[in-house]
């Protein structure tokens, strides 16, 4: 069974415990290495959003920043925090970032140039927002779960569109190493799956083309009752040889390594034998 997740949180972002926390959690499970992924928001337009005034009055305004040069030592500071704080513990700490793709002109460009600076192991890219053609920013894609929430947006599919077109950009664009919750959108209720498999699929074809991983995350049977992704689309997944990694998304030390052996049967199931890796 995997001993590893490369998809968890502190409370450096939006989890409940500290890195201390999670990397004795950690140890205590038997594993030998662990990856921290806390998350990395930045758009030009986020200290103008619900968003950002929802995490401020959640005591997290550092989960939001609008320049990258402010938010350059902010992040820098976290690293050398947590290259530190892993010298205490008897196993081997990946520092990673779970980073939205935003698609506003020049973001790209600006992140590459702000990314190379940082002193980070790893990326995954895990898109939690709703934009319009523009890259403008409408919603945290949890504030419209329900009907008359997404009822709000107007043309929900369109945002759905975008969102997997987002995705499929974030994967070709080669800055990431595996792709986390491939349809987390299926937490909205008015989802309706088999509008948009195209769009899933072009983003297998994505991964495939570039060789980048995939997840298979259990945090979707916390949320939602199933795996993300469904598994139609794993299927595909292990059909193309993507290289496949199990996640928990922890976002709280009892998350950690959270129904692996199941996942560890599905991959099994559906016959994959292409896992996901850091190296």
């Amino acid at each position: 069974m995997q001993k590893f997740s490369y998809h968890t949180h502190t409370k450096f972002s939006d989890a409940e415990n500290t890195l201390e926390e999670m990397l004795s959690q950690a140890v205590n499970l038997g594993w030998e290495e662990i990856g921290i992924s806390d998350h990395m928001v930045i758009h030009k337009d986020i200290k103008n959003t619900f968003f950002y005034e929802k995490v401020c009055r959640e005591n997290r305004p550092h989960m939001a920043h609008d320049d990258f040069n402010e938010a350059k030592e902010f992040f820098a500071r976290n690293i050398d925090y947590i290259r530190k704080t892993a010298k205490k513990y008897p196993l081997k700490v990946y520092v990673g970032f779970e980073v939205d793709y935003f698609t506003y002109d020049g973001w790209e460009e600006e992140f590459r140039e702000f990314i190379n600076q940082l002193d980070n192991d790893y990326l995954l890219t895990g898109n939690h927002f709703f934009l319009n053609n523009k890259g403008d920013f409408i919603g945290d894609i949890s504030d419209y779960k329900n009907k008359e929430e997404s009822d709000k947006l107007g043309n929900l599919d369109e945002y759905i569109h975008i969102h997997f077109n987002t995705i499929k950009k974030a994967v070709k664009s080669g800055l990431f190493n595996f792709l986390a919750h491939l349809d987390y959108v299926r937490k909205v209720k008015a989802y309706e799956s088999e509008k948009f498999t195209d769009d899933c699929l072009q983003i297998v074809k994505a991964l495939k083309e570039t060789g980048m991983g995939c997840e298979l995350s259990t945090k979707g049977l916390r949320k939602i009752g199933d795996y993300y992704p469904q598994n139609n689309i794993l299927r595909e997944l292990v059909k193309e040889k993507v290289p496949l990694v199990i996640s928990d998304d922890a976002h709280k030390t009892t998350e950690l390594g959270y129904a692996f052996d199941k996942a560890e049967n599905v991959l099994k199931e559906v016959g994959c034998q292409c896992r996901f890796r850091l190296k």
